[in-house]
């Protein structure tokens, strides 16, 4: 096998830092102990870690087995391919379960048939309308179709997909990244990952790229609700400001002032400005006549 092509396989992991480092060492050690002969069996295994991953940052998983998993590859010799096998078949059967047992398989709560909060995709898993709509949503990108989220078949139903579509009963919240334009559906998830620019952020502790359940002591926990707007200052990166009364311009404690739109300084910025150009040169004025 080629060492730049293995790398490049198991960056498909999805996962960053030392997270990668680590899924890189398991690997590794797999190989050593010719557990993986192939690249075919690696690109196996990859897929397998990033199927899990998926589930662990949707909380579908726990956040804990994931170092279960490799601890047990590393101190009881098992093979990495047989616990994440085993991994499935019980998640499997735990969807069974909750399926015969009228159970969300994403919050783990019971699903009343009353008020239409349930949803039974075609591939018979069953969810909360409010769980599901914000991995669905993640997943237009303009295609006619959904995956489950559980088993990734493209087998939901129409009624759901022209709900979503529609968006009249969900309001979305931008991207905290202040330079990204992207729109989320919060519906209670911890970490929310952009599609766009890449950035993982906790939207308790309002941190970058931080493992799940894993928030700063130190930090100010925040309560974010849907259709909350947050952006981190471009300036001293250490603070989110909150949007209010669709305010345009956001002003950080520290002093800096930037569109919430693109990002730019204020006095740089030209969204939803009335004459582009010619507000600039008015503010320009504004200035030299007041001395500043």
């Amino acid at each position: 096998m080629n060492i730049y092509n293995l790398i490049e396989v198991i960056k498909l992991t999805e996962q960053r830092g030392q997270e990668l480092l680590i899924d890189a060492l398991i690997i590794g050690i797999e190989i050593g102990r010719n557990n993986l002969k192939n690249i075919q069996q690696v690109e196996s295994i990859v897929e397998s870690l990033k199927k899990l991953k998926c589930k662990i940052d949707l909380s579908i998983l726990s956040p804990f087995l994931r170092n279960e998993i490799f601890d047990n590859v590393l101190n009881q010799n098992e093979k990495l391919e047989e616990s994440l096998q085993n991994v499935q078949l019980e998640f499997q059967r735990q969807s069974k379960l909750k399926q015969q047992s009228n159970i969300c398989q994403i919050c783990n709560e019971h699903v009343d048939d009353l008020n239409n909060q349930k949803f039974n995709a075609s591939c018979k898993h069953q969810f909360h309308r409010i769980c599901i709509i914000h991995f669905l949503n993640q997943g237009l990108n303009g295609e006619d179709y959904f995956k489950c989220p559980l088993c990734g078949q493209q087998t939901l139903q129409q009624q759901i997909e022209k709900e979503i579509k529609e968006q009249t009963a969900f309001k979305k919240s931008c991207c905290p990244n202040a330079f990204c334009k992207t729109k989320f559906l919060f519906v209670g998830q911890e970490i929310y990952r952009c599609n766009q620019c890449k950035n993982r952020y906790c939207l308790k502790c309002q941190l970058v790229n931080h493992p799940i359940n894993q928030c700063k002591k130190d930090r100010k926990h925040t309560q974010f609700e849907m259709g909350d707007n947050y952006k981190e200052c471009p300036k001293c990166r250490s603070c989110w400001v909150k949007q209010q009364d669709q305010q345009k311009i956001m002003k950080c404690v520290c002093g800096h002032s930037f569109c919430i739109d693109c990002g730019v300084k204020d006095e740089y910025c030209n969204c939803n400005r009335v004459g582009g150009g010619i507000y600039q040169t008015y503010r320009w004025f504004k200035k030299v006549l007041s001395g500043q």
